[in-house]
């Protein structure tokens, strides 16, 4: 099969083997303060993500109370927020393919900061309707956008760790201390912020503009030199390696690379800088199956983080109770997402996902069997997020760790996005379920939606170890020849 080259980026000749030295650079730097400064901002951005997709969920009971719209129109606004970050997934990681990673990652916060303003003055359903589709499409692209531009930026022994770090910040201590926050401003602070009535809109501003500061400071961010060579830009590159090497991301102008870059180091390019080149049939398979299981893996998480308050509440305990429960229960993201951390650099990422996501399974039945009492229902639901984490971090570095350079945003936000589409279409089903069968229904759903994440991982590369052109570039550029 021919190679399809792009028009915007340098080619290669079939039988030219570039020298990867952008890889044997970044390995020869180990982790340094200018890249642990890179961590600190991505990282940032992704906190604020993690606190919006809980916020709904939390302010649900408030947010009902003030406008007056039921369950099916709450959900309904969180379907909205889901496909607004479906549209941000798609939008920014084209804009990232195709104008480089850090002009997409500033622009992501300035949008969703736009919505979180626009939805803390919504006067009624619609308008909050539609602030959360805008704060959707400014999340949406944060996270992996975020994973894709670090995985390109550090050693191929600490790329594992390091990407599975953010979701430490972002969904472990995220998911904990949003609960922590939401408690604290609907609980004592909800009278001086005005009442149930009021206090959700301060959240709401309260989340958003501190994001502001971060697009201040990520103005200082290079551009990944993995990026520039896929452009090109040798020079470039090398001056971005240069930063990376340093102490600073503003190092003297003299500071050089620690391997000079040449056009021998040029990526071999076998697909177009385009979306649609993430079906194309040399990545279909990882496609199709990291795409599997991220619906059935964020599918259940985003399902579970929203509707556990609300579940919690029509079982009969009070907001504060679902809030301090859940916000127990995350104490197993925070472990999960930790370990997976850990382990990330020595276990590879196909039996972590297949592990964690028998255990998840296992505990979803427990829970659909057992989760009665409020004993039951916070060690249990504490040990379904720790899998829960272990698994979704994991899958969430190994497909920044699957896609050619050239589409490497793309390729991660597309397949991070169908498990975007789960968390629309999923909560409906829950709800539906847990109706008819209360937690057994919703737990049973998990169950089933880990058996199928643990096989349908069985059939992505695995990527522990490996540098990014030995897992891409190069390994697909001699299967299409």
């Amino acid at each position: 099969m021919t190679a399809v080259t792009s028009s915007t980026a340098p080619t290669t000749s079939p039988a030219a083997t570039p020298r990867n030295g952008v890889a044997t650079a970044l390995d020869s730097i180990g982790f340094t303060r200018a890249q642990f400064a890179v961590l600190m901002l991505i990282l940032a951005g992704e906190f604020f993500d993690t606190l919006e997709q809980n916020s709904v969920g939390a302010m649900a009971t408030n947010i009902k109370a003030s406008l007056q719209i039921g369950d099916v129109q709450l959900t309904t606004i969180n379907t909205a927020t889901v496909i607004g970050g479906l549209v941000g997934r798609f939008l920014a990681g084209w804009l990232a393919d195709r104008y480089g990673r850090r002009f997409s990652l500033s622009l992501n916060l300035l949008v969703y900061t736009l919505g979180g303003i626009l939805s803390a003055l919504a006067f009624n359903y619609d308008v909050l309707l539609v602030s959360r589709f805008i704060v959707g499409v400014g999340v949406g692209g944060e996270f992996m956008i975020g994973i894709a531009m670090l995985s390109e930026m550090v050693a191929t022994k600490f790329r594992g760790g390091l990407i599975a770090t953010i979701n430490v910040g972002a969904g472990g201590i995220g998911n904990f201390i949003s609960y922590g926050l939401f408690l604290l401003l609907l609980g004592p602070l909800a009278v001086p912020l005005g009442g149930d009535h009021v206090v959700w809109r301060w959240t709401f501003v309260l989340l958003a503009l501190p994001a502001l500061i971060v697009v201040f400071y990520r103005r200082r961010l290079p551009e990944t030199p993995r990026w520039l060579l896929s452009k090109g830009r040798v020079a470039e590159a090398n001056r971005s390696l240069a930063i990376l090497a340093s102490s600073s991301l503003r190092p003297a102008a003299d500071v050089k690379s620690p391997i000079e870059l040449t056009e021998a180091d040029l990526p071999p390019v076998a697909l177009h800088s385009s979306p649609a080149a993430v079906f194309h049939k040399s990545v279909l398979r990882r496609t199709i199956s990291i795409g599997i299981a991220s619906w059935m893996a964020f599918g259940a998480q985003v399902t579970l983080n929203f509707l556990m308050p609300t579940l919690l509440v029509e079982r009969g305990y009070t907001v504060s109770q679902s809030l301090l429960y859940t916000m127990i229960m995350n104490i197993g993201s925070l472990l999960g997402c930790t370990l997976a951390a850990l382990i990330a650099n020595s276990v590879g990422r196909r039996v972590t996902v297949t592990t964690a996501g028998i255990l998840g399974c296992l505990t979803a039945l427990a829970f659909a069997g057992f989760g009665n009492s409020t004993g039951m229902i916070l060690v249990l639901g504490a040990l379904f997020q720790f899998f829960t984490m272990v698994t979704n971090t994991t899958l969430a570095a190994w497909t920044a760790e699957v896609y050619p350079t050239a589409i490497r945003a793309s390729g991660a936000s597309i397949v991070n996005g169908i498990g975007n589409i789960a968390g629309a279409v999923m909560p409906y089903l829950a709800v539906a379920l847990f109706g008819a069968f209360a937690f057994a229904g919703v737990f049973g759903l998990a169950a089933v939606m880990y058996a199928i994440l643990v096989i349908a991982s069985r059939f992505a590369p695995e990527a522990r170890g490996r540098t990014l052109e030995q897992v891409n570039e190069n390994e697909l550029t001699t299967a299409t020849h």
